[in-house]
């Protein structure tokens, strides 16, 4: 493949990073676990060959200063908007796993304050347990809890 080549597809390969990195980072809030997985698995492929384009592009380094001025500005322009949509994407990601956080504390801290209570919860095999009498009287019979929490958060 020759220098002018790999440009393009350098080029064409940085474009669809952009389109994608933005696509997700809009979509963040809405996207369901499926379609983020077509996403992440589009980002890996994108961003292997993007990185196996750039490396090779670097040994050309002789070929890159003979191109002409306007491609070179182009690449150089094409290299700062990825960074910023990659940038933009890293905020929004960071965002969202740290929402996610608060989200499953919270929900932990509400089953053991509930816990405390004395209410009745679920053990690993699904059978209810109680919470233990104090020897002096019978156990009371207490409300049920049952959380289910999706996995992947």
């Amino acid at each position: 493949m020759t220098t002018d080549q790999m440009v393009i597809e350098l080029k064409s390969v940085t474009y669809d990073l952009i389109s994608l990195l933005e696509r997700e980072t809009d979509g963040i809030r809405t996207l369901d676990i499926s379609e983020y997985d077509r996403f992440v698995a589009d980002k890996s492929a994108l961003s292997m060959r993007y990185e196996q384009l750039v490396l090779k592009l670097r040994q050309r380094g002789d070929e890159l200063k003979l191109l002409p001025e306007e491609n070179k500005s182009e690449l150089r322009d094409l290299q700062a908007r990825f960074q910023e949509a990659a940038r933009r994407n890293m905020i929004a990601l960071k965002a969202a796993e740290a929402t996610n956080r608060r989200m499953v504390d919270a929900i932990v801290r509400a089953v053991k304050d509930r816990a405390e209570e004395g209410c009745t919860t679920y053990t690993s095999s699904g059978r209810a347990s109680s919470a233990p009498g104090n020897g002096y009287s019978q156990k009371q019979p207490k409300s049920t809890l049952s959380v289910s929490l999706n996995q992947t958060l």
